[in-house]
C-alpha cells in the first residue's frame, strides 16, 4: 500500500513538473510614463545607446545600425512567446504622422502605455502574437520622420528592425501590414523578404511615382529620393500560400485609387495571390483612413482565417472609426 501511494505521489509530482514546463511565457512590452512629444517628432528623435538599453530591457525597442549609425527603433508587443519559437506574428506599421514639416497628427495624447494596450487588445481579439512597429521618427523611434519617410533609408531601417525582432523572439513568419506609408513599406518588403505569409496594404502608396504624378507633384518627382514598390513587383517571389490584400477607398483623395489598381494589376500580372478590396468606408474629407480594416485583416490572416471569411468580414464592418493612432 505504501509503495502504491509512493508511486502515485511520484507520478503526480512528475505530472506537475511537466505542466509547469509546458506553460508558455509570453512577451509583453512593459509600460512606462513616456508620452509622444510632437515637438520631438518635428525636430527629430535622438536616443543614446544607454537610454535605448533600458527600452530594450523593457521589450519596447531594438538597436539597429545602418550606414554606420545606430538607431533605437521602438515596438509594442503582446502575446509573443518568449520560451519557444513563434511560428507566425502579426506586425503593423503606421501611416505618416506628418502632413508637412511642422504639423504632427495621430500621436497627440498617446504614449508607450497606450500603444502596449492597443497591441494587447488586438492580440487578445485574434488570439495571435501582435507587434506594433514604430517607423523611424514616429511613436518614440529614433530619426527625423519628415526627412526619412518613403526613402530607401527608411526601408532599410525598418527591415533591420524586423530582422532584430525576428531574432529576439525566434519568429518564423510574419503577417505584415501597414496603413498609407506603412502599407508602402509592407508592399516594398514583399520583394525583400521570404518570411511574409500574408501582407495587408491599407491605402498604400504602392505605386509611389504614379501617385506623385497623379497629384501633380512635378518638383518632388525631380528632387525626392524614394523607393517605389511598383518597381519591385517583378522581384516578388511567387511563394505558395502567401496572400496579399490591398484595401482602399475608391474616393481616396490622398492616394488616388487608380494607383492602387495599377499596383494590383502588376501583382496579378506576376501571378501572385492578391485581392483588391474596394471599400467606401473611410471618413471624409480625404477618404483615406482604413486602419480598422487593415488591423482586422492581419489579425484574421495570422489566425489562419480563410480568404473568403476575411473578405466578408471587411465588407460587413462599419465605417472606419475615429482614432488617434494610425
Amino acid at each position: 500500500m505504501r509503495t502504491a501511494r509512493l508511486a502515485t505521489l511520484v507520478f503526480s509530482f512528475a505530472i506537475a513538473i511537466w505542466m509547469m514546463a509546458s506553460v508558455t511565457t509570453f512577451a509583453q512590452s512593459l509600460p512606462d510614463t513616456g508620452m509622444f512629444d510632437p515637438v520631438s517628432v518635428i525636430n527629430g528623435i535622438q536616443t543614446t545607446p544607454s537610454a535605448c538599453e533600458e527600452m530594450v530591457r523593457r521589450q519596447t525597442a531594438v538597436w539597429v545600425r545602418v550606414d554606420g549609425r545606430g538607431y533605437c527603433l521602438r515596438y509594442y508587443a503582446a502575446g509573443v512567446a518568449l520560451d519557444r519559437p513563434n511560428p507566425v506574428v502579426a506586425g503593423w506599421m503606421s501611416g505618416d504622422v506628418m502632413g508637412g514639416p511642422k504639423g504632427v497628427a495621430h500621436q497627440q495624447g498617446l504614449g508607450v502605455a497606450s500603444m502596449i494596450e492597443q497591441s494587447a487588445t488586438l492580440s487578445n481579439r485574434y488570439a495571435v502574437p501582435y507587434i506594433f512597429l514604430a517607423r523611424p521618427g514616429t511613436y518614440g523611434s529614433s530619426g527625423k520622420h519628415y526627412d526619412v519617410r518613403h526613402t530607401p533609408l527608411e526601408a532599410r531601417l525598418v527591415d533591420a528592425q524586423i530582422d532584430a525582432l525576428k531574432r529576439r523572439y525566434r519568429i518564423d513568419q510574419w503577417v505584415l501590414g501597414g496603413h498609407s506609408g506603412g502599407g508602402t513599406l509592407a508592399a516594398e518588403f514583399l520583394a525583400w523578404r521570404d518570411d511574409i505569409r500574408c501582407a495587408v496594404l491599407s491605402s498604400p502608396a504602392a505605386a509611389y511615382r504614379a501617385r506623385l504624378e497623379k497629384k501633380g507633384f512635378v518638383q518632388r518627382l525631380k528632387t525626392e529620393v524614394f523607393f517605389d514598390p511598383y518597381d519591385s513587383i517583378d522581384r516578388i517571389p511567387n511563394q505558395p500560400g502567401r496572400r496579399i490584400f490591398l484595401v482602399a477607398d475608391p474616393r481616396d483623395t490622398n492616394i488616388p485609387f487608380s494607383t492602387q489598381e495599377l499596383y494590383f494589376d502588376g501583382l496579378k500580372r506576376r501571378g501572385l495571390d492578391a485581392w483588391l478590396v474596394p471599400l467606401q468606408k473611410a471618413p471624409g474629407p480625404k477618404y483615406h483612413s482604413l486602419v480598422d480594416f487593415g488591423e482586422t485583416a492581419i489579425g484574421m490572416c495570422a489566425s489562419g482565417a480563410t480568404t473568403d471569411s476575411i473578405l466578408q468580414k471587411l465588407r460587413d464592418m462599419p465605417q472606419q472609426s475615429e482614432r488617434i493612432s494610425n
